[in-house]
């Protein structure tokens, strides 16, 4: 046997090192095992959030980490849009998810790369977990380890949130024509049941990526490309990856005797957005603070680690609205979008895409003769 830790974490994601942050800021013994060579942002992900997501980290928004700052543009179908003049930033994921992990170092964890979970057992008072190294041995457990999560598939936990598939291209020699502006664009012959979206690094340099259900993502991200010619025509790829993001909101059980799960593992994304840095952030601090002071008091009951929904609660909320808004419009033809969006202010979409005020947006909407029935009924 390699060691004994009360806390251990599997994946080294944002909700990952947030865990190893948050348990080894109790004191408790905590250690974060990552498969890959390095901790870094090995999942495609729209490198974008708002500047609360570096408020929740405790990370300053240096230039190394932030690469841009940016407005937001939303397009409905027919192209005409919505500004939300809420500034927000372009970062280096890999930086964020570094400059926690050097946090969680200098409160004590101890972090691992190029070390692959094998397996997960619970065995008696403590778990075990099998390594390409070896086996520890430790009191809680964290997986964090991504949609095809090895901790929770090894403790039988199956459920897994829906998936949208995404595609993304980083391109370069672009000719961006709003540089300062994070673009998001609606509708079914764009991007059916998602949305496509150019995260701009500067004028010479763009993130362009599409999320699609039921369709091809390549070729819809290929066409949505074609139809930017005056910006994209010269552009080259220098990264183009995909993924499932998880966007069928959370799995019924995050909470066992001596474990949580978060971050894809368990759906912890807005499902309308997609959007998951931030929420990831919050639920790995909150797990590791609940596992590591548990730990350290002697019970690792289910019942002792559901503090995690207490304080987790706001982002339940959010995650649960905004999966109802998702599924309300993913049924509304580019027609009724169009009218939508001039219905619709700034802070309206602000608050249906991130499940904030849902309710104040639909007492607006009640009286329309399409929303009333189409939108409003479906996210009461």
């Amino acid at each position: 046997m390699l060691g004994r830790y009360d806390v251990i974490i599997v994946g080294g994601g944002p909700a990952g090192v947030s865990a190893a942050k948050g348990s080894a800021k109790t004191g408790a013994k905590t250690l974060l095992l990552e498969r890959a060579p390095t901790i870094m942002a090995n999942k495609p992900c729209g490198q974008a959030c708002s500047q609360e997501t570096l408020q929740t980290a405790e990370v300053k928004p240096d230039p190394s980490i932030v690469l841009n700052r940016a407005y937001a543009l939303v397009y409905a179908p027919n192209l005409r849009y919505v500004k939300i003049d809420r500034i927000g930033f372009l970062i280096d994921k890999s930086k964020l998810i570094q400059a926690i992990a050097a946090q969680a170092a200098e409160y004590g964890a101890e972090i691992h790369v190029r070390e692959e979970v094998l397996d997960v057992k619970i065995e008696g008072d403590h778990v075990k977990v099998k390594t390409n190294r070896g086996e520890y041995h430790a009191l809680t457990i964290v997986g964090a380890d991504g949609y095809n999560s090895t901790t929770a598939r090894s403790l039988g936990i199956i459920e897994k949130s829906e998936p949208i598939p995404t595609i993304q291209y980083v391109l370069v020699n672009c000719n961006v024509e709003y540089p300062d502006a994070v673009r998001f664009f609606l509708g079914n012959k764009v991007a059916p049941r998602g949305y496509a979206w150019i995260f701009p690094y500067s004028e010479r340099v763009a993130e362009v990526g599409i999320g699609v259900r039921g369709a091809s993502a390549k070729e819809y991200l290929d066409m949505f490309i074609k139809r930017f010619s005056n910006e994209f025509g010269k552009a080259q790829i220098i990264d183009y990856r995909g993924a499932p993001v998880p966007v069928g909101g959370l799995i019924s059980e995050l909470v066992r005797d001596k474990v949580i799960i978060i971050g894809d593992a368990a759906g912890t994304v807005i499902p309308l957005t997609g959007a998951g840095i931030h929420s990831s952030i919050a639920a790995g601090l909150l797990a590791g603070k609940v596992l590591g002071e548990a730990s350290q008091e002697g019970d690792t009951s289910r019942e002792r680690l559901s503090e995690f929904y207490n304080l987790y609660k706001p982002w339940i909320d959010r995650i649960n609205k905004s999966l109802k808004v998702m599924r309300a419009l993913e049924k509304m033809s580019d027609d009724e979008l169009n009218i939508l969006a001039d219905v619709l202010s700034d802070q309206d979409i602000l608050d249906l895409a991130n499940g904030l005020d849902v309710m104040r947006v639909a007492r607006k909407l009640a009286s329309h003769p399409i929303f009333a029935v189409k939108l409003v009924r479906a996210i009461m």
